[in-house]
């Protein structure tokens, strides 16, 4: 299924998308529905034409944990990190993007100055928690509390992101370069997970300008997605509705930018990226789970 929250008439309501059409229910939003084990196709409801309703981002959680360094690609088009923090590390990379960040649908990026002159786009899938998920929850049975999927495009200031040690290693900064107006990015609805006969097997695509930046497969994640869930259930309860995001491959404006450390490597059938510029169109794919697309200004 293809779920979705709806605004309609001043409130925001959960839905289910078929199409053209789609089954608005009285739910307070998709939230709602996976906190409470609210399956929106049996809810009463009525079906509308979706061009007479305005849809939100599926979720609005107050954050979204994020993990990277899960892609080879990525690790390769750019300097090794300082402590060898390129290699795989002893626990998975950890931050925190703040719910606000999460752009509406038609919202365009806004560049400013004032959140950094290198702003860098980054397609990952999304992993959205359903309820009743353990602390510590083993490896073997993590993806069960995985309700659904959906695609995130995490945009990341690079130059307050990425800081250049004497040696010519490198070393992040992940507070201010990922939390800005905007900087998180949100497919129209979440693939539910019965509807993904194999997340191990799908492809990532980001196109600039209709041009493919990147390009690869969840088959090639460094760190797997019952890795991801299971590190994070380590310290933290992870609340239905909660979403994941899995980090990016290779392809990214870094990988092009020698002065943060950037090597020029170009992902088979991909054309060299670059920085985010006003006039920009960028469309993020994951296969069998959706697409989002946003304008830059």
């Amino acid at each position: 299924m293809k779920l979705v929250s709806i605004l309609l008439e001043g409130q925001r309501l959960a839905g289910l998308l078929e199409g053209d059409d789609v089954y608005v229910t009285s739910v307070p939003g998709l939230d709602v529905a996976i906190a409470a084990g609210i399956r929106v196709k049996d809810e009463p409801g009525q079906w509308r034409k979706l061009s007479s309703v305005q849809l939100d981002v599926p979720l609005r959680p107050g954050s979204i944990l994020c993990t990277g360094n899960n892609y080879k690609d990525h690790l390769e088009e750019r300097k090794p990190g300082a402590h060898a923090t390129n290699a795989a590390p002893r626990e998975l990379e950890f931050f925190l993007k703040a719910g606000q960040t999460i752009a509406s649908l038609n919202e365009p990026l806004r560049l400013d100055p004032s959140i950094g002159n290198k702003i860098d786009q980054e397609t990952e899938l999304g992993l959205v928690m359903g309820p009743g998920c353990p602390r510590r929850v083993p490896e073997k049975l993590a993806l069960n509390y995985v309700f659904g999927y959906l695609v995130v495009n995490d945009l990341s200031a690079r130059d307050k992101q990425v800081r250049l040690m004497k040696d010519g290693s490198n070393f992040m900064v992940l507070g201010a370069s990922k939390n800005f107006d905007g900087s998180t990015r949100l497919s129209q609805y979440v693939t539910t997970a019965d509807e993904i006969d194999d997340v191990y097997n799908l492809e990532l695509r980001t196109y600039v300008n209709g041009a493919l930046r990147q390009k690869n497969s969840t088959s090639r994640l460094v760190n797997s997605l019952s890795e991801v869930v299971s590190f994070f259930s380590q310290g933290l309860s992870l609340q239905p509705g909660g979403i994941i995001s899995t980090g990016t491959p290779g392809g990214t404006g870094w990988g092009q930018d020698q002065a943060l450390g950037g090597n020029g490597h170009v992902p088979a059938e991909c054309t060299p990226a670059r920085y985010l510029r006003p006039g920009d169109e960028v469309r993020s794919v994951v296969g069998k789970v959706g697409e989002l697309t946003f304008r830059v200004e």
